[in-house]
């Protein structure tokens, strides 16, 4: 599977599973974009990045059936400033009343961060680090330390699109927490059994497919508290059993099987 690292590459992958995906998103106008972007610029001095930018363009009112919709019923009040991080969807009115509030109180923001997400009942930050325009890092901060979610903003959606894969069009084979030392070996022997390390894998979160992504691989909080996902695709229940007469499959599923990763 042939995937871009851009935007557009994103919104294409997740059609594939998700074929209504870029007729449902809304992007934001580019006078909503511009008006925001003189915003952050008022509160911070920053630009927005172009991938930034360009993921407005996109999604940047609302990407349904994606993530979690926050302004739904059983979420009660609707959680505020919320920018498509973990749960919530995007919504450029809700940061520009977050940039706003910013504006009105003298507040002053992370040095050289964008503020992508603000979400949860504690009002968690979500940052993107931003030099000279140039999209760096997605974090959130815990107790005054950073917890780093992506090395790239593009990267980020991703994952986020790789998870949204294995939830919801994908058989979860095995899933367990596992050791730092299980995670690293998997991590380094995936290719050599066959498995495509794809290239919005990082330090953070580790995701690998067979060629014909009917097999994923994810490790997440690598560097952290790894947690070990192995799926394949629901239409075929015996889908890591039809691929034992391959040996690096086989080898490979012994080899998770001898980690601890699974039963």
């Amino acid at each position: 599977m042939m995937c871009n690292h851009s935007i557009e590459g994103f919104i294409h992958l997740v059609a594939r599973y998700h074929p209504n995906f870029p007729q449902i998103i809304q992007g934001a106008s580019v006078a909503q974009i511009d008006a925001f972007a003189e915003l952050v610029y008022q509160v911070s001095a920053l630009t927005l990045p172009l991938d930034y930018y360009n993921f407005l363009l996109k999604m940047g009112v609302s990407a349904p059936d994606f993530v979690v919709d926050t302004s739904q019923t059983e979420w009660g009040e609707r959680v505020p400033w919320c920018a498509f991080v973990q749960d919530a969807s995007p919504d450029i009115e809700s940061l520009y009343e977050y940039y706003s509030y910013q504006l009105q109180d003298g507040e002053s923001p992370r040095s050289e961060c964008l503020t992508v997400g603000v979400f949860g009942v504690h009002c968690e930050e979500v940052f993107l680090e931003c030099y000279k325009g140039v999209a760096g890092r997605v974090f959130t901060q815990i107790s005054n330390a950073k917890v780093f979610w992506a090395e790239s903003w593009v990267g980020h959606l991703y994952k986020q699109a790789f998870r949204y894969i294995i939830i919801n069009h994908m058989q979860i084979q095995a899933h367990r927490p596992i050791t730092h030392q299980a995670a690293s070996q998997l991590a380094q022997l995936a290719g050599t059994y066959g498995l495509e390390v794809m290239w919005f894998s990082d330090a953070f979160d580790f995701c690998a497919t067979s060629l014909d992504w009917e097999i994923l691989l994810y490790i997440s909080s690598y560097a952290t508290s790894p947690w070990f996902y192995l799926a394949g695709k629901k239409q075929s229940g015996s889908w890591i059993l039809n691929r034992r007469n391959s040996l690096a499959v086989a080898d490979f599923w012994q080899f998770i099987k001898r980690s601890g990763c699974i039963s």
